[in-house]
């Protein structure tokens, strides 16, 4: 069974290309400054998050909370904030050498890598929120069938057997 809903694994497959080809254009700029060495490491945590939701989904069945988790969720949460993060920090850094603040040799010949980079990264920032959003929507369709489950083996003293139908204090 596929566990994914029809827009999450080509995001994922979109995720990864934009990925690999904003590190492609980061290896040419890293040298302008050390703090676009946060490109490699934004790259290896969504490297990791891709490859551990396509394990997990590897193993676990169509519906499963598993591959839906709140941690996962948090995750990519946090991985789109990175990747927003690392967007703000190549814009400034081209805004920076284009007005000349930056002293830098040549200028010229890293200014399109760099605005290369930071329109990747805010492709990515984008593709990474999005896939946050399908796998939240997901978790909540998939607590919600959970909520109106026929729960067997229930208490039989228990008024019903359906876990919507707990006796409230009223």
């Amino acid at each position: 069974m596929e566990p994914f809903p029809f827009p999450l694994f080509p995001l994922i497959c979109a995720s990864l290309c934009v990925t690999t080809l904003s590190l492609i254009f980061a290896t040419l700029i890293i040298s302008v400054s050390p703090i676009l060495w946060i490109f490699p490491a934004t790259f290896i945590s969504t490297i990791a998050y891709h490859a551990a939701t396509l394990l997990i989904s590897n193993v676990e069945d169509a519906g499963s909370l598993r591959l839906y988790s709140f941690a996962n969720l948090l995750a990519s949460c946090s991985i789109t904030c990175i990747w927003a993060a690392v967007s703000g920090i190549t814009t400034a850094l081209t805004v920076l050498l284009a007005t000349g603040r930056l002293k830098d040799a040549t200028t010229p010949r890293r200014l399109w890598p760099m605005v290369v980079s930071s329109v990747c990264a805010l492709i990515e920032c984008i593709v990474m929120g999005s896939i946050a959003i399908r796998t939240r929507e997901e978790r909540k369709r998939i607590l919600y069938a959970a909520k109106w489950k026929w729960r067997p083996g229930h208490n039989t003293a228990a008024a019903t057997q359906w876990s919507i139908g707990a006796r409230s204090a009223g």
